[in-house]
């Protein structure tokens, strides 16, 4: 079969786990099975309220019908339309699901103005039916026309508007008959509330990781370093932060390297200037990272409920013990505490003890 795995492309363009992912999928779906897979991407961003609803705009626009299967896994790219779509779900846009909480944001529009509550008064007639999906386009046209004579708090991201609008988008992607499968990449995502459609059987696989030189004898690899290491988007759910401050409960001259970037970064510098043991890294190629894989004495991993931790599934390919927390989420699944890894509290003296 034809496979086409249907992805965004994040604006500005940074490699990390999803990325990572679908590069993974397609090499062993070309190169261990009998179907040619190709990698359809379509370049997404997600700054502003405009911008996101734009981009959902577009992969619902999607001809895909040369293709015998879609694969989607991420929004907005599930929009796409097609006889044999199997969503294999990393997550939806957490911030305006089950972390959306953490904004003190209300749920419904306050006081909607008189177009704005016919918008909603639409969305709420016609759930689910992806032949609204014209008339809705219309629809934010026309509201975007005047957006300037609107209360700018409407079009906030996130904000009460823009979450409506997603998780009805996201209604219709799943919608009867739109999707033949549902699967997810951890039981963690499976489980979270929300997600899927009620009642619908979601397999579990765990992706595969992107090939990486592990041919490095197995005693090398085991021999590591003297130093501990991280790589990660550097954004608040990943808790960099939380590793930088454990750091001060490791006695000695233990060094600790970072690789990543992200929109932490700068703070995180400030917080790391203290402790001459910390280095920030930045970007890294594939090869410097299989080499300080190779070279580090345990791997440190601790996000918040991350979906499925890819980070953690690489360090134990070069045989590197992981360190992880109990909120962790995904990495829960693939570090045995104790065998594979060390599982503590997500507390600085807890890790730093770890």
């Amino acid at each position: 079969m034809d496979v086409a795995i249907v992805a965004p492309c994040p604006v500005p363009f940074q490699l990390g786990g999803a990325e990572n992912l679908w590069r993974a999928l397609q090499d062993h779906l070309n190169e261990e099975t009998g179907h040619q897979a190709a990698l359809v991407s379509i370049p997404s961003r997600e700054h502003g309220f405009w911008e996101l609803l734009d981009t959902y705009r577009r992969f619902a626009a999607l001809d895909l019908s040369g293709f015998d299967v879609v694969i989607s896994g991420k929004y907005p790219a599930w929009m796409v339309e097609h006889p044999a779509h199997l969503v294999y779900m990393l997550h939806p846009l957490r911030g305006l699901y089950d972390t959306y909480h953490f904004f003190g944001l209300p749920d419904a529009v306050p006081d909607p103005p008189a177009d704005v509550a016919a918008l909603l008064g639409f969305l709420t007639d016609h759930e689910g039916q992806g032949s609204a999906l014209g008339e809705l386009w219309e629809r934010l046209d026309a509201l975007h026309a005047r957006a300037e004579s609107l209360p700018p708090e409407l079009f906030a991201f996130p904000g009460p508007l823009i979450r409506t609008l997603v998780r009805w988008l996201d209604g219709v992607a799943f919608g009867p008959g739109r999707v033949a499968r549902f699967g997810a990449i951890s039981h963690t995502v499976a489980a979270r509330p929300g997600y899927f459609p009620a009642g619908e059987d979601v397999f579990v696989v765990h992706p595969p990781t992107v090939a990486r030189d592990v041919a490095a004898p197995a005693r090398a690899r085991r021999r590591g370093g003297g130093y501990l290491f991280t790589v990660s988007r550097l954004d608040d759910a990943k808790r960099v932060g939380l590793l930088i401050d454990a750091l001060a409960h490791v006695p000695g001259d233990v060094a600790f390297k970072i690789a990543g970037t992200g929109p932490m970064l700068d703070a995180l510098r400030a917080q790391a200037a203290g402790d001459p043991r910390i280095e920030l890294l930045g970007r890294v190629s594939d090869e410097e990272l299989a080499r300080l894989d190779t070279g580090a004495q345990a791997v440190a991993f601790v996000p918040y409920d991350e979906d499925f931790g890819l980070v953690a599934l690489e360090a134990m390919e070069f045989e590197k013990p992981v360190i992880t927390v109990s909120d962790a989420g995904g990495p829960m699944e693939l570090v045995e505490d104790g065998v594979s890894g060390v599982v503590v509290a997500p507390e600085p003296a807890a890790v730093g003890g770890a």
